[in-house]
Parts: structure tokens; C-alpha cells; sequence
């Protein structure tokens, strides 16, 4: 008996002193994603410029005073830059935001000035557009006016929001030429945009 008690108080003793199991290792913070549709003014208190990349799926809003806000976009249907109309692209280049946003079917609308003067100087040399519609695009942009919507080049693009239809398919390419984005998205970009803005798309 006094064997086993003398073993019952090692065992005790052992406990008492033993250190306690480490805890599991904590998960990893997920990444900071970046707010969709922010409401802190602070973040943007003026936006500068609209950069739109095609292959990252993305439309950057630079602030300024260094700040900036992304968003998720919807691309066209058909890869490569805009050429004519009804090819489903969509343009790349320079250009700038030429109204205010309007409702549409797709929530808002926030229309750009394509096509721009590279647009037709490139359609030009290769025979895709007359001298006159030519002239006619040179003349809009000297002017700061929206050029001709009805050359062979196509027109009437904008930045637009989703809609009923296609809610929740910013992954998809589903667009005729315009970038879309999610409804609240597009609310809030139209708060901070504003004519002559530029506007640069890239592949």
C-alpha cells in the first residue's frame, strides 16, 4: 500500500510541474480585401484619373494626395481592342469621362469619348473609315466635344453597373465594348468622377 501511495503523489507531483500543452498556432489574418463600394470620403477626397486594366480585371480610381480605390470589372465579349462597330470589343487607349452618370438599364451609365484621335488615325490607314469621319472625330476632340457615335468605328461606351441580368457576374465577359461593374460599385464611382476625366484602358 504505501508503495502505490508513494507512486499516487510522484504522478501528482509530476503534473503540478508539468507545462502545460502549447495552444494551437492561431489561423492566419486573411488578407485585407479592398472595399468595394468605400464611405470614408478620406480615402478619396478627389479622384484624378480611371485606369482600367483588362487582363487584371480591374478598374483603379487614383486619388489625390497618393490614395487609390479598385474594383472589379466585367469585360467584353470579345478579346483584343475595339476596331468597328458591333465587334464586341473593347477599346483600349486614351480617352475621357463625357457626362455625368444616367440611369439605365444596367443602373447607371457614365459615358466616354470613344472612339479617340488614335482610333481613327489607325482606322484611317487602314481604310476602315473615310476621310470625313476622319475629320469629323479630329474636329469633336479639338473641341472637346463627344466625337461622332455613328462612324464605322462604333460608339455609345461607357462605364455601367450590372443590372438585374448579369448581378453577381463580374467574373464573366459579357459586355459589347463597355466596362462593367457591380451596381454599388458603379453608385459610388459616380460620385467621385466628373466630365474631361481621363480615362486610360489597357490590355
Amino acid at each position: 500500500m504505501r508503495g502505490r501511495v508513494t507512486i499516487a503523489i510522484a504522478c501528482v507531483a509530476w503534473l503540478a510541474c508539468a507545462k502545460p500543452p502549447a495552444p494551437p498556432p492561431s489561423p492566419p489574418a486573411p488578407a485585407p480585401v479592398p472595399a468595394e463600394a468605400p464611405t470614408a470620403s478620406e480615402v478619396c477626397p478627389r479622384a484624378e484619373r480611371i485606369e482600367v486594366s483588362k487582363s487584371q480585371r480591374s478598374l483603379t480610381v487614383r486619388c489625390t494626395g497618393g490614395g487609390a480605390l479598385q474594383f472589379k470589372i466585367a469585360l467584353a465579349r470579345e478579346r483584343g481592342p475595339k476596331r468597328a462597330v458591333g465587334d464586341q470589343r473593347m477599346p483600349e487607349g486614351e480617352y475621357r469621362i463625357a457626362g455625368p452618370a444616367r440611369k439605365s438599364r444596367f443602373h447607371l451609365f457614365i459615358p466616354f469619348d470613344y472612339p479617340s484621335r488614335a482610333d481613327a488615325d489607325l482606322a484611317l490607314k487602314e481604310g476602315r473609315i473615310s476621310n470625313e469621319s476622319h475629320s469629323a472625330v479630329v474636329q469633336a476632340r479639338k473641341a472637346r466635344r463627344m466625337p461622332p457615335q455613328d462612324t464605322p468605328l462604333g460608339g455609345l461606351l461607357g462605364i455601367h453597373g450590372e443590372g438585374e441580368r448579369w448581378r453577381g457576374d463580374n467574373l464573366l465577359n459579357w459586355t459589347e465594348g463597355c466596362i462593367a461593374m457591380s451596381d454599388r460599385g458603379v453608385a459610388y464611382l459616380a460620385k467621385l468622377v466628373r466630365p474631361g476625366m481621363p480615362l486610360t484602358i489597357t490590355p
